[in-house]
This record gives structure tokens, C-alpha cells and sequence, in this order.
């Protein structure tokens, strides 16, 4: 075996318009009976399941994220009052992203009854072929490098010896994001531009040098 090698790091970055739209609301109630407390969250969650199956959204594609109640308490003279409870309903909706008919959804909510905030992101519902883009790409760029090395020292390319590639999660989502209010939203439409999401990948590679 050619002991002789040329190690190189490869690397690339690819882009592709996001697809995918994620709505994520934050509905919060506070009252001093338990009941009442959760009767609020509750009828908050019913009008943004009413608001959007209005527009053509399943009301089962409104999902639970978390859902969170705590006691309220107070310091008082140093001393601790309970004051009620408060809840946190967090949940999220997904659709295919369409400039119109997320901003029909947005004006659906800018008419809702609930009192929830919420962001919007957006993604790319199926990231595996990026992914895969960007690292045949950094394989690419790790050739090129070793080819030039190896034309300046007067030597030849050989033989692929080793490839290393460290896997390792990537959130494939726009770094746009809005967060709004439902209560202060204006109610004309949204001319939303979303970033291109974008992956980088790196491999290191080895070849044998040929004289």
C-alpha cells in the first residue's frame, strides 16, 4: 500500500427555498379558580380551532406542543399569597407554504376571539435530499483542493483511502420569523419573503499520491 497520502477537508453549503409553514401559538390564562382557569384556556383553544377549519384546515391539524398549569403565588409582607393559577397552551399547525393561502390564514386570525400569540417559521418538509446535495458537494470540493495540492507538488491523485463524515442533526428552517399577536394584528395581507434555508456539510478525505 502507497504509505504516501494528501488529507484534505471538503466543504459546501447549499440553499433551497422553504416549503413548509409552521404556525406556533402560546395561549396563557390566569384565574383564581382552577376551573375557571382552564375553562378560559379552553375556549381560547375552540376559537382557533373554529378560525382556522373556516379556511380549510382540518381542526385536528391543530396539535398540543405542551400544555402547563401552575398555583400563583405572591409575596406579601414576606410572606407568600396565593394568588390563583395560570396555564400555558402551546400548540402549532403545518401546511404546505403559499403565499396566499398563509396570508388567508393570517387574516383568519387577525379575526379570532383567542387571545394567542404566535410565530411563524418556515421550513422544508422533506431535508434528506439537501442534505445529501451538500455533502456529495463538500466530496467535490475535497477533490478539487487534493487535485490542486497534488498539481503544485508535481504529483498525481491516486486511489480514494479513507472518507470521514460526522453526521450530525441539522434544523432545516428559515431564520426568518414573525411573532405577532393575534389581538394586534392588522388585518390586510402579508407580503412574506422567507429566507432560503441553507445547509453546510464538511468531510475529510484522504487519497493515495501517484508519482
Amino acid at each position: 500500500m502507497n504509505s504516501r497520502t494528501i488529507t484534505v477537508r471538503g466543504s459546501a453549503r447549499v440553499s433551497a427555498a422553504p416549503d413548509w409553514v409552521v404556525i406556533s401559538f402560546t395561549i396563557n390564562s390566569e384565574h383564581y379558580d382552577y376551573g375557571k382557569c382552564m375553562e378560559q384556556v379552553a375556549m381560547q383553544t375552540e376559537s382557533l380551532q373554529k378560525d382556522l377549519a373556516a379556511v380549510g384546515l382540518e381542526r385536528d391539524s391543530l396539535k398540543t406542543v405542551d400544555f402547563d398549569i401552575d398555583t400563583h403565588f405572591e409575596k406579601v409582607n414576606d410572606r407568600y399569597v396565593f394568588r390563583g393559577y395560570k396555564a400555558v397552551h402551546r400548540l402549532k399547525v403545518e401546511f404546505a407554504f403559499k403565499k396566499d393561502f398563509l396570508n388567508k390564514v393570517l387574516r383568519a386570525l387577525s379575526r379570532t376571539q383567542s387571545q394567542a400569540s404566535f410565530s411563524v417559521s418556515f421550513e422544508i418538509k422533506d431535508p434528506e435530499p439537501l442534505r445529501h446535495k451538500a455533502i456529495a458537494e463538500a466530496v467535490k470540493n475535497a477533490k478539487i483542493k487534493a487535485q490542486v495540492l497534488a498539481e503544485a507538488a508535481g504529483v498525481m491523485v491516486g486511489e480514494l483511502v479513507h472518507i470521514d463524515y460526522s453526521w450530525s442533526e441539522i434544523r432545516f428552517q428559515s431564520s426568518l420569523k414573525y411573532e405577532m399577536v393575534t389581538e394586534s394584528m392588522p388585518s390586510p395581507g402579508y407580503d412574506f419573503t422567507p429566507q432560503d434555508v441553507n445547509v453546510s456539510e464538511s468531510v475529510t478525505v484522504i487519497w493515495a499520491i501517484d508519482d
